[in-house]
């Protein structure tokens, strides 16, 4: 960057005595031989002088030729350094990108559910996919200003050495400009935190309106969202449209001011300072690669401020994550089996902005290798009770114990690698049966996989053309919903887990399907700890204990038939309520 810049500011140098020789100031040599007729001679300037002396005490004698061939040859060396700083800025970016990127996954990955639970997803994308990519492009912006910063520092210092009263007033004149540009940068400003808003709509528009296709589709409203994402991109064209406004008109007013000081620069040098043409037409050289050097300057600016709030952004995000972060999980170890029981002893749970908690001093017990079935009405506190079980969430009070052991800070993490879960809505990558399965345990060989199959009553894989090669499609959508609910239990399976959670696994299914998932359950009874979230009347028949939640707290325990003594009626509403 130095070396570039220091390569062009001498070869400016060399212009003068050049310009002398072509006879620009009445001769300083003999053009018909192509020498200079005194290399001593650099008019008054006196680095000038020092240069043509330098060729000389090298041997060098400074003609024409020569002295053209040395500013081409110094005109390539920087371009040749101006293009391995482009490559290695635009590397330079794409690794920041890419660290970054990973480095803000990772983080999200590694917080607490419940700061997960209450942010937006739409958020969470726009930083990985928009934010960090406008931090990348900020930085490039950041290394170009810096690279031109330094290329002025030289032509100012050629334009000092050439004529200090020219340059001086060229920098007064040069800040002053970019004084008077300041609300247009504070405008820049402005416009990026617009833009960052307007792209955090449009991801959450594409968000909700994708994953809510079917429903747009049965009720037809596909028009309605179709004006709505029209309205949101409507607002980011005009945020982008600004800001190329914005931009256009600090480009246009640099050119004017900038074409009227060159202006203003060649009459003071010819008619108040007597400045002679060689070193003038060098100078006006100079200024007229200057002015385009301030108006990039300018630009450059321009653009790392409207990136800016994309770095605020994230991180802000980035700081939360840290905040709200896990403990760190400590290296993979065995399997945490559960030989007595799972407890919960007096847990109390609140969420941010709830005024009544979630779990309110419950007190459970979970023997192991028996089924437990968690009924209640909506809100009455099932799917947090199953999240603290897994380990996801740690209650404000009290807490879980495995055995006797505290499931607390780290040890979430380790307990959470034995345990399964199969919820309502299941989630299958695009991909095959075979590498959805393998997300359960990634270490499973062929037999592993089909007795986990069996297990849970997934026969159909085996009848299916490609067999563990088929490809269910987005979210299993090439699947029925008993389908991919029993692949989710031999996902679950294959992790051969201590506690296994089914939460409201088969509320959506028919009877049918209901009754194969139901047998594959009951199959596993007396192998592992099973807990059931709000599931039918069939279910609760046979699991060893039924627990009943309202408002957070435990109203009944026991088998079936001792709820519906403790609670006669309002248990079968509930029972009801869960089919």
């Amino acid at each position: 960057m130095v070396l570039g810049s220091l390569s062009e500011g001498i070869g400016f140098i060399l212009l003068v005595p050049l310009l002398g020789v072509l006879g620009a100031d009445g001769g300083v040599g003999s053009a018909g031989t192509g020498e200079l007729a005194d290399a001593s001679t650099g008019g008054d300037n006196p680095l000038v002088e020092m240069l043509l002396q330098a060729l000389s005490w090298l041997g060098l004698t400074p003609t024409i030729g020569g002295l053209l061939l040395a500013f081409l040859g110094l005109v390539g060396l920087r371009a040749l350094i101006q293009y391995s700083r482009e490559r290695l800025s635009v590397s330079l970016q794409h690794r920041l990108v890419d660290r970054l990127r990973l480095h803000a996954y990772a983080a999200l990955l590694g917080v607490e559910w419940r700061w997960i639970a209450a942010s937006r997803r739409a958020d969470q994308a726009n930083l990985l996919l928009t934010d960090i990519n406008r931090v990348g492009v900020g930085l490039n912006f950041g290394i170009a200003l810096l690279a031109t910063a330094v290329t002025l520092l030289a032509y100012l210092a050629t334009a000092f050495i050439l004529s200090w009263q020219m340059s001086s007033l060229a920098l007064a004149s040069g800040m002053l400009v970019f004084w008077l540009l300041a609300g247009q940068r504070r405008q820049a400003l402005a416009l990026g935190r617009s833009l960052g808003e307007a792209n955090r709509d449009l991801q959450g528009r594409v968000q909700e309106s994708l994953g809510g296709i079917k429903l747009t589709k049965i009720l037809g409203q596909e028009e309605r969202h179709v004006c709505q994402f029209r309205q949101t991109l409507q607002r980011l064209r005009e945020q982008q449209v600004r800001f190329s406004a914005n931009t256009s008109l600090a480009r246009a007013l640099f050119q004017v001011a900038g074409a009227a000081l060159l202006a203003a620069y060649l009459y003071l040098g010819l008619v108040f300072w007597e400045t002679p043409v060689p070193e003038l037409l060098t100078l006006v050289l100079i200024f007229s690669r200057l002015i385009p050097q301030l108006q990039s300057a300018q630009q450059q600016f321009h653009h790392w401020l409207h990136a800016l709030p994309a770095l605020e952004e994230t991180e802000r995000l980035l700081g939360e994550c840290s905040a709200a972060a896990e403990p760190p999980a400590g290296p993979p170890g065995p399997a945490w089996p559960v030989r007595k029981a799972i407890e919960l002893d007096a847990v109390r749970l609140t969420y941010a902005e709830r005024d009544r908690p979630a779990l309110d001093g419950v007190s459970l017990r979970f023997p192991a290798r028996t089924s437990t079935a968690i009924i209640g009405t909506s809100g009455a506190g099932k799917s947090t009770l199953a999240d603290v079980l897994m380990g996801l969430l740690e209650p404000d009070e009290g807490h879980l114990g495995v055995d006797g052991e505290t499931v607390t800070g780290q040890r979430r993490r380790a307990w959470r690698r034995s345990v399964a879960y199969v919820p309502q809505e299941v989630f299958l990558f695009n991909d095959s049966i075979r590498a959805n399965l393998l997300w359960g345990r990634p270490d499973a060989d062929e037999s592993e996989l089909c007795q986990a199959l069996q297990r849970a009553a997934a026969d159909f894989v085996f009848d299916l053309p490609q067999g563990l090669e088929t490809r269910v499609g987005d979210g299993g959508v090439r699947l029925s919903g008993g389908e991919r609910q029993r692949l989710a239990l031999a996902r679950a399976l294959l992790k051969q887990p201590s506690l296994l959670i089914l939460d409201e696994a088969t509320s959506a299914l028919d009877q049918e399907n209901e009754a194969r998932v139901r047998e594959a359950i009951e199959h596993l009874h007396g192998d592992l700890t099973v807990v059931l979230i709000g599931h039918r009347l069939a279910t609760l028949e046979h699991a060893d204990q039924v627990v009943v939640l309202e408002a957070g707290r435990v109203a009944a325990r026991g088998s079936w038939a001792q709820v519906r003594a403790t609670l006669p009626g309002s248990a079968d509403n509930i029972a009801h309520d869960a089919s």
